[in-house]
């Protein structure tokens, strides 16, 4: 992570490098261009590590999608083979 933040240091400019040290500040869409910045520049442990600090963030859902959302019997197929693989 240290040579991850290295690079950012180097990389960023100072609109991405303010942001990072106000994340819960940061609009949506200022929160997206941040994590689109440090997934170009492979900066993939910063990224899990903001991902999971504000994973209710990353997540939009939609409720009125899901009650649409039909499962179809081959995904219901395969879900079942993963149920069948946890037991190994």
């Amino acid at each position: 992570m240290l040579l991850e933040k290295l690079a950012f240091c180097k990389f960023a400019d100072h609109y991405d490098f303010g942001n990072y040290f106000r994340i819960g500040e940061l609009k949506d869409s200022e929160l997206l261009c941040l994590a689109s910045f440090l997934y170009h520049h492979e900066c993939f442990l910063m990224l899990m590590d903001i991902m999971n600090h504000y994973k209710e963030r990353f997540i939009f859902a939609d409720t009125s999608h899901l009650r649409e959302f039909e499962l179809d019997d081959t995904l219901m197929e395969r879900i079942s083979r993963i149920e069948i693989l946890k037991d190994v």
